[in-house]
C-alpha cells in the first residue's frame, strides 16, 4: 500500500470552544471517580500509577493542588470525583491516576477505576452541561463528557496561592 493508497483520516469533530479537536474513532478511556464516570483521550495519557498517598505541594507560592511523587517528580493531583461535581474526593485503596500530558506539562487524575476503551462517538451536550473542562460528548446510552486534557493541565498548574 502506498501512501496514496492509504485511507484518510476521519475529520475533525469540532471540540468545544477552545478544546483540543477530537476524531470519530478516537480512542478515549473510560474513567470511574466514585459514581460519577468520565471518559479521557488515550492520547493524552502517558501512563497509569497505582495511588499514593498525596501531600501538599511544599513552598509559598506554589500551585493550590496537592502533589504526588512519580518516579522522581512532583505531579499535581486533579480528583476526577471532585471535577464531576462531588462535593469531596473519597480516596479508596484501589484508586488509580492517570498521568496526563500535553507536550512537557504533566498533572495526575485521581480515578476510582478504568473500565474500558472505547472510540469517540460525538454526541450534542446533554441540557444545561457545562464547558469549561469538556472537550466533547461521547457515550451511549447517555453523553458522557471527554476530559479536555489541556484546559485540565492548566487548572492543575494553578492558581497561585497568596505567598
Amino acid at each position: 500500500m502506498t501512501l496514496a493508497d492509504a485511507p484518510a483520516a476521519p475529520p475533525a469533530v469540532p471540540a468545544a470552544p477552545g478544546a483540543a479537536p477530537l476524531r470519530r474513532g478516537e480512542e478515549l478511556v473510560l474513567a470511574r471517580g466514585g459514581r460519577f464516570k468520565l471518559l479521557v483521550p488515550l492520547a493524552g495519557v502517558e501512563r497509569v500509577e497505582q495511588a499514593a498517598l498525596p501531600a501538599l505541594r511544599p513552598g509559598a507560592g506554589a500551585p493550590a493542588h496537592p502533589v504526588v511523587a512519580v518516579r522522581g517528580a512532583l505531579l499535581p493531583v486533579l480528583f476526577a470525583e471532585a471535577l464531576l461535581g462531588a462535593e469531596e474526593a473519597t480516596l479508596r485503596p484501589g484508586d488509580q491516576l492517570l498521568v496526563l500530558r500535553d507536550e512537557e506539562r504533566r498533572a495526575l487524575l485521581w480515578v476510582s477505576a478504568l473500565e474500558e476503551v472505547l472510540p469517540f462517538e460525538p454526541l450534542p451536550p446533554p441540557a444545561g452541561a457545562r464547558d469549561e473542562l469538556v472537550a466533547g460528548f461521547s457515550g451511549a446510552p447517555e453523553p458522557l463528557a471527554v476530559l479536555d486534557v489541556r484546559r485540565a493541565l492548566d487548572l492543575a498548574a494553578g492558581p497561585l496561592e497568596d505567598a
